[in-house]
């Protein structure tokens, strides 16, 4: 009962002193401010090609075509490494050997021969870091040892983070101009920058974006029985690397 007095008198005190001191909302206005978007871009030139190769065979069961994989396999990495790329450019990504999906074997009807010498599938691929100029020959010469898969071409700039901060830079340079037209056209005096957000955006190539430090082109897709003619080979231009960064800025009211 004791305990009970001594909460209805604490309750008791609490009101009066909230009906003593009422709380005031509007002695600290919230400034003005402009909030605008800004973006910035720089383009530079791919330091770093990397071309994706592969093979994908069929055969009967899984010792043969593992035996037709083996041939392929060592003859794709000897070529390459005979054309002057060095191992520790070349790196295996996936080798696998399987039953072939029925997706796979839905267009050829059941019991046909070209059915049962499909029954198991190998394939392998890898990337190949070489120079942007050398992205070509690198293609042309896994092809020619027998790679009938070919992936894209990515282009990588080796020093993504110089080219953020100058995109960052020409960002926020972005936002204060589009503010100060802002204020101009609303007559108001543009304060200080009271905050500002940054959204990395990814590396751009002509307008696609494929990631934040690289980017596809190039590519062939598959390429099944595909061969050079008289040791030539596709026409392949490095693409430039272009790097965006969008912010996001509030700036004051004076």
């Amino acid at each position: 009962m004791r305990r009970r007095a001594v909460c209805l008198f604490a309750s008791g005190l609490l009101s009066l002193v909230s009906t003593a001191w009422p709380q005031n909302t509007h002695c600290c206005p919230q400034p003005r401010t402009i909030s605008v978007s800004g973006t910035g871009t720089v383009t530079a030139d791919a330091d770093l090609a990397i071309v994706r190769v592969g093979y994908k065979l069929y055969g009967p069961d899984a010792k043969t075509v593992y035996a037709d994989a083996l041939d392929a396999s060592n003859a794709i990495m000897k070529a390459l490494t005979d054309s002057g790329i060095p191992e520790s450019a070349i790196e295996s990504t996936s080798q696998v050997i399987q039953h072939t999906t029925q997706f796979e074997l839905q267009e050829y009807p059941s019991n046909t021969q070209e059915r049962l010498q499909r029954k198991f599938t190998a394939s392998q691929s890898w990337v190949i870091r070489v120079k942007p100029d050398d992205a070509g020959r690198a293609l042309n010469t896994a092809i020619n040892a027998g790679a009938n898969e070919s992936g894209w071409i990515q282009w990588i700039a080796n020093d993504p983070s110089a080219l953020e901060v100058q995109a960052s830079s020409k960002a926020a340079a972005n936002a204060h101009a589009i503010a100060e037209q802002i204020a101009q056209k609303s007559g108001v005096h543009l304060g200080q920058l009271v905050s500002v957000s940054e959204n990395q955006g990814a590396i751009m190539y002509n307008g696609e974006i494929d990631g934040v430090t690289a980017g596809y082109g190039g590519g062939m897709g598959l390429a099944v029985g595909m061969v050079t003619v008289n040791n030539r080979q596709l026409a392949i231009n490095s693409r430039r690397v272009e790097f965006r960064i969008s912010v996001y800025a509030v700036f004051a009211i004076e």
